[in-house]
């Protein structure tokens, strides 16, 4: 099990990081994990710093050269890629409330590990952005992550207007495109094994000034080189079979955020809602 993927030291150590090694920082989440398999003196000009930056940041890290370094990112590639017949412990001999116990202490830690490495500023930057009510929001997930998206659309649409879920089929994404604006928001959900044709619908909504929220898991979609804002959330099972509870913590945060933001707002909006319900004799 990999406890920490590179991308989620670099957001738990950003702090700690010299002004000039944040920008490494940054260019590595940009770009992740591509950046990082260039030549050092690559990297070094991406993020406008010398290559002994580079080095020092890497090092910080815990890596005793930029080969190991390197080389921890190629390990993630391949777990990105794993399926669930790979990713199975051969530990679970365990049975009935011994496996449920196991179960919901690894689901504790993950849910501990996503609140400790989430960049408060990236959050907060979020809850920023969705709380606009003049700028459109769209939401899409993929074949796991859809449900996902759907529920925190609801809660959206509950909260604020103009929320929109697209649906998993990019023949109909051309239709929202066009009405995406600048400082209108686009967020993604996008967990291992990536979808690939999101690429193309978050590179246009860019085009377009609009603004990218992505949803994560721990080896990081390759989307973060186009996402402004990304949101982790550690995924990984024993099982075979990543669990999602992570996510929930991320979007369940956001809802809870955004009602404290102007909560008259958002109680006027619902009472509005309620009283509209009546008319369609729904409980």
């Amino acid at each position: 099990m990999i406890d920490n993927s590179i991308a989620v030291q670099l957001r738990a150590d950003y702090s700690a990081f010299s002004p000039t090694e944040r920008k490494v920082a940054r260019v590595l989440l940009q770009q992740y994990p591509l950046a990082g398999l260039e030549t050092v003196a690559q990297l070094a000009q991406k993020a406008a710093v010398s290559g002994p930056t580079v080095l020092r940041l890497v090092a910080k890290l815990g890596f005793d050269g930029y080969s190991a370094f390197q080389e921890a990112l190629r390990t993630e590639l391949d777990a990105q890629l794993q399926s669930p017949l790979l990713r199975r412990e051969p530990n679970l001999g365990l049975h009935g409330h011994e496996f449920l116990h196991s179960f919901a202490d690894n689901i504790q830690k993950l849910l501990a590990q996503t609140a400790r490495q989430l960049l408060p500023e990236d959050f907060d930057a979020a809850v920023d952005w969705l709380a606009q009510p003049r700028h459109r929001i769209w939401l899409i997930g993929g074949y796991i992550t859809g449900p996902l998206a759907e529920y925190f659309c609801h809660h959206l649409q509950a909260i604020r207007p103009q929320v929109s879920l697209l649906r998993p089929m990019p023949n109909t994404w051309v239709d929202a495109l066009v009405d995406m604006g600048k400082n209108d928001v686009l967020v993604v959900f996008d967990i291992r094994r990536y979808w690939p044709e999101l690429q193309p619908l978050v590179n246009l909504a860019a085009e377009r000034k609009c603004r990218r929220i992505l949803i994560t898991d721990q080896w990081t979609s390759p989307l973060s080189a186009q996402a402004e804002i990304t949101l982790t959330a550690y995924t990984e099972g024993k099982t075979g079979w990543d669990t999602n509870v992570a996510i929930m913590l991320l979007i369940d945060a956001l809802i809870a955020a955004l009602n404290n933001r102007d909560w008259e707002a958002t109680r006027a909006r619902l009472e509005q809602i309620e009283r509209l319900r009546h008319n369609f004799h729904l409980g």
